[in-house]
C-alpha cells in the first residue's frame, strides 16, 4: 500500500478539533440571555424557561375519609373539599369498589349536566362518595393499594383516614401515613392518619404490631416477639421531599407495597429492603412517568441506594452514564433529580445534562423504551446543516467526545455523491464523476480509483450501525469547505 497522492493522511491522525464553541458551554448560557451574540440561545432559553415555571392551574383539594369495618367489607365514605361550585367533575371509579355512589349531605344523589354516569356538579365545593371493599376472610390480613375514587384534572393536597372498627380490634392498621391520633375505648377503636397527597394504601393483621424504630419520614413496624431491626438509612431520608414511608416486617403478608406502604419478611436482605425504600421515592419523583420509562426507576434507585440496576436496560444505561460522566458530574446529575419539586421525565433528564455540560443530548428520550437495544449516550451539535446552499433537516451532526462528526452517508449524498452499501455490507461505494472510494468498515484502508491506500485510523466511526466522519477526514479526502458558523453550518464543495 502507497500513502494517498496529495492527501496529508498522517496529519489526519494529528488534527486537533478544536473543541466545543464556547457560546455553548453551560457557563455562559445565561449571559447569552442578555448579548447579541447569544440571540438564538436566548429566544431557546426564553422558550425552555417559559415550560419549567408555566403556572400549575391543577385545582387542589383537600379529602377526608371514613372507614368503618364490618364483618364481610369495608364502608367507606370519602369526601373531596374545594371544587368548584358549577363545574362538573369526572369521577374514576376503580373496579374494587362496590355498592359506589355519589350522595349529597341530604341523602339524594348527585347532580350532573349531562347523561355521563361518571360525571358530577359539587354540591357548594364538595363531593362525597360511598362505597364498599369486600373482605373475604375474617381474620385474614389484607392489602389495599388502589382504593379511594379520584377526580380527573386535581391533585390532592392532603388526605386524612379515620377508620371506626368494632370487629378487627384485636389486630392493627397501618397506613402509609403518619399515626395522628389512636382511640381504644371498651366497644370500639378510633384510627386517624393524616398524609400529604393522595391517599396512601392501607393494611391490616389480625396480631399486633409494635413500632421497633421511627424517625420523621421512616416508620419500621414489627410483629410482637420479632426481631428488632434497626436499620440505619441516612442517605435515603437524608434525600430531599423524602415521603412518608412505613415498613412492615410481618410473615403474614409478604412482598405487598403501595403509597407509602411497604409489607415485607422479618427476614431479609439489607440492600434489598434499601431498593424497596429507594424506589418509593423514585415513584413519587417519576408518578407520571409512561410504562416504557420505568428503566429510570432502576437507574436512580440502584444509584443512590449504592446497588446494580436489576434490570437489562438499567445496568446499560448506568454504564453509559459512567463512560460519560464524571463521578462528579454523576452526583450533580442525581442531586439535580432529588431536588426537582416537579415532574421528572426522560426529556427532563436530557435538559439537565445540557445544564451540566452545555451540549446537547437525547440519550435518555432515545432510550425510552426498555424492550428496545441501548442507544449509546452521544452528544448532537443543534446548528442546521447546510449542503451546497440547501438546507438539510435530517442531517445532525454529532460529537464523540470532543470530535465533532457528520453523518457520512448523509451528507455525502447531499454533495452529490453515488453512496451503495456493497452486498457484504463490509464496504461502501461513493463516486462522484470520474472519481470513485471504497471504504472499508473495519480496516484502515481504503481504494480511490481502484488503488489501495493505507490510512493509520479508520475515517468512519460507527455509532449504533450508523457511519459518520469528522471534519478533517471530510476535507483531505473530498477537498470540502466546511464553515462551521454560530447558527449554521455550512458544507460545499
Amino acid at each position: 500500500m502507497t500513502d494517498v497522492e496529495g492527501f496529508d493522511i498522517v496529519n489526519v491522525k494529528e488534527l486537533k478539533v478544536r473543541g466545543i464553541p464556547m457560546w455553548r458551554t453551560a457557563s455562559l448560557l445565561f449571559v447569552a440571555l442578555t448579548t447579541v451574540i447569544g440571540g438564538m440561545l436566548s429566544i431557546q432559553w426564553k422558550a425552555y424557561s417559559k415550560q419549567e415555571i408555566q403556572i400549575d392551574h391543577t385545582e387542589t383539594v383537600t379529602q377526608e375519609l371514613s372507614v368503618q369495618s364490618s364483618e364481610k367489607d369495608l364502608r367507606i365514605t370519602q369526601r373531596i373539599t374545594g371544587l368548584q361550585k358549577e363545574k362538573e367533575y369526572k369521577v374514576n371509579i376503580p373496579n374494587e369498589l362496590f355498592h359506589w355512589t355519589c350522595i349529597k349531605d341530604n341523602g339524594d344523589l348527585c347532580e350532573s349536566k349531562d347523561e355521563n354516569p361518571q360525571t358530577f356538579l359539587p354540591e357548594q365545593d364538595t363531593l362525597t362518595f360511598q362505597y364498599t371493599i369486600p373482605i373475604q376472610k375474617e381474620n385474614a390480613s389484607f392489602f389495599l393499594s388502589e382504593w379511594t375514587t379520584t377526580i380527573s384534572e386535581v391533585t390532592v393536597r392532603s388526605t386524612d383516614i379515620e377508620i371506626i372498627d368494632t370487629l378487627r380490634r384485636n389486630g392493627t392498621w397501618i397506613a402509609g401515613a403518619p399515626l395522628k391520633g389512636l382511640k381504644e375505648l371498651d366497644l370500639i377503636d378510633y384510627y386517624l392518619f393524616t398524609g400529604i397527597g393522595d391517599a396512601p394504601a392501607l393494611y391490616w393483621q389480625p396480631s399486633s404490631l409494635q413500632k421497633s424504630q421511627g424517625s420523621q419520614h421512616l416508620a419500621f413496624y414489627s410483629e410482637q416477639g420479632g426481631k428488632d431491626n434497626r436499620l440505619s438509612f441516612d442517605e435515603l431520608e437524608n434525600l430531599n421531599g423524602f415521603p412518608y414511608l412505613s415498613v412492615v416486617f410481618t410473615n403474614q403478608s409478604v412482598g405487598k407495597s403501595g403509597k407509602g406502604l411497604i409489607v415485607t419478611s422479618p427476614i431479609f436482605k439489607e440492600e434489598d429492603l434499601k431498593r424497596m425504600i429507594a424506589d418509593q421515592y423514585y415513584v413519587t419523583k417519576f408518578r407520571e412517568m409512561p410504562k416504557e420509562d420505568k428503566w429510570l426507576l432502576d437507574v436512580f434507585t440502584a444509584y443512590t441506594a449504592k446497588l446494580e440496576p436489576e434490570t437489562e436496560k438499567g445496568r446499560a444505561v448506568f454504564k453509559e452514564l459512567n463512560k460519560k460522566l464524571s463521578n462528579e458530574e454523576m452526583m450533580q446529575l442525581f442531586n439535580r433529580v432529588n431536588n426537582e419539586s416537579t415532574e421528572i421525565t426522560a426529556a427532563k433528564m436530557d435538559r439537565f445534562i445540557y445544564d451540566l455540560k452545555g451540549i446537547h443530548t437525547r440519550f435518555f428520550s432515545l432510550n425510552r423504551s426498555e424492550s428496545l437495544p441501548i442507544i449509546p449516550f452521544y452528544y448532537y451539535d443543534q446548528r442546521g446543516v447546510i449542503i451546497n446552499e440547501q438546507e438539510k433537516s435530517d442531517i445532525e451532526a454529532i460529537y464523540k467526545e470532543k470530535t465533532l462528526l457528520y453523518p457520512f452517508i448523509e451528507t455525502v449524498k447531499g454533495l452529490g455523491f453515488e453512496v451503495t452499501m456493497l452486498p457484504d455490507h463490509e464496504a461502501i461505494l461513493v463516486i462522484k464523476d470520474n472519481n470513485s472510494y471504497r471504504f472499508y468498515l473495519n480496516r484502515n484502508i481504503f481504494i480511490y480509483n481502484e488503488e489501495d491506500y493505507g490510512l493509520l485510523e479508520n475515517p468512519l466511526t460507527n455509532l449504533n450501525g450508523k457511519y459518520y466522519m469528522s471534519k478533517e477526514w471530510l476535507q483531505q479526502l473530498f477537498k470540502v469547505s466546511i464553515d462551521e458558523g454560530e447558527k449554521a453550518i455550512k458544507i460545499s464543495i
